[in-house]
């Protein structure tokens, strides 16, 4: 993946980091963090904070973090985009339990397997990071849009947490 975007983009930097070490890339160093769709595929509590403290680092102390992925409600919910219809098994889901569902918009019609992860887990995980969140946004389909909307003008597929560093008097 890192030669093909070398490739398709030549002024790019582009590295590969391991598992949450970011240490090669230096301590509040950024203004933004960006993390789309990174935790629906992150396993267990330990792992995830690691993860969430290792970014937090990145960032400046006025940084913040884009954090983008998906809702416990596309699991249990047709969308246009994907199909859960196959596996009610995850009406069931608990934070951690594997969750899947298929794609409608690509070719591979293969389950995608998610690690499902609750709102209020989150929340959770977040504090022990030392982040806490600025905002949340659950986007929903509108009606003049040209899409064929199942369930998301009622019910958002994805949330985006803005989130901050936690100050050094409160994180504890």
């Amino acid at each position: 993946m890192l030669a093909i975007a070398r490739n398709l983009d030549k002024a790019g930097d582009y590295r590969l980091v391991s598992n949450g070490n970011y240490d090669h890339l230096g301590v509040k160093y950024f203004d933004l963090v960006q993390s789309i769709f990174t935790f629906d595929n992150i396993p267990d509590w330990k792992n995830r904070t690691r993860i969430l403290i290792g970014l937090r680092d990145l960032m400046k102390d006025t940084g913040r973090m884009i954090l983008l992925d998906s809702t416990p409600e596309l699991y249990t919910n047709e969308c246009a985009s994907f199909t859960t219809k196959d596996f009610p098994e995850n009406r069931f889901a608990k934070t951690g339990d594997i969750v899947r569902c298929i794609m409608n918009d690509v070719e591979d019609k293969r389950p995608v397997e998610d690690i499902f992860w609750s709102v209020m887990d989150y929340y959770k995980l977040f504090s022990l990071a030392g982040l806490e969140i600025e905002a949340t946004y659950k986007p929903l389909g509108y009606t003049h849009e040209p899409f064929n909307w199942i369930s998301e003008k009622e019910i958002a597929p994805w949330m985006i947490f803005i989130l901050k560093k936690t100050t050094f008097n409160d994180f504890k």
